[in-house]
């Protein structure tokens, strides 16, 4: 077994370290390089207005919602224009973010943060009509 003295063993490390110097031991504080990722939470949002975005708009900056929105009541009560000036709100703040922003559906969108990656696939049942 090498041994070390305490000077050596420190200038293998070269980070901001600090020691504690104890009769018994020796602690080391190390800073960590990666931050273990938080979870991804799913939210679902039934928009009927446009100043109910708000709270998507948060989540997008947090980075870590994924956001399933309904937006079928925003473009029957508030109409196309509406529609349109929600979306392109939504839009700019997931650019921002490195968000994708997908439209499921005539009366859904999802956004994600930057590290999940929506593919488009084939829907289900398509090809089984198409081989008949």
């Amino acid at each position: 077994m090498a041994t070390l003295s305490i000077d050596k063993f420190l200038n293998i490390f070269r980070k901001n370290v600090n020691v504690e110097d104890s009769n018994e031991y020796v602690e080391l504080e190390v800073e960590q390089g990666e931050k273990p990722m938080p979870k991804l939470y799913v939210k679902y949002y039934k928009l009927v207005k446009f100043e109910e975005a708000g709270a998507i708009l948060n989540d997008i900056r947090s980075g870590y919602v994924l956001s399933f929105i309904k937006m079928k009541e925003l473009r029957e009560k508030g109409g196309i224009e509406e529609l349109k000036r929600t979306i392109s709100k939504l839009k700019r703040s997931a650019d921002a973010s490195d968000a994708q922003i997908v439209g499921v559906d005539e009366d859904y969108i999802i956004i994600v943060p930057n590290f999940v990656k929506v593919e488009k696939g084939e829907v289900l049942g398509q090809s089984q009509q198409t081989q008949q």
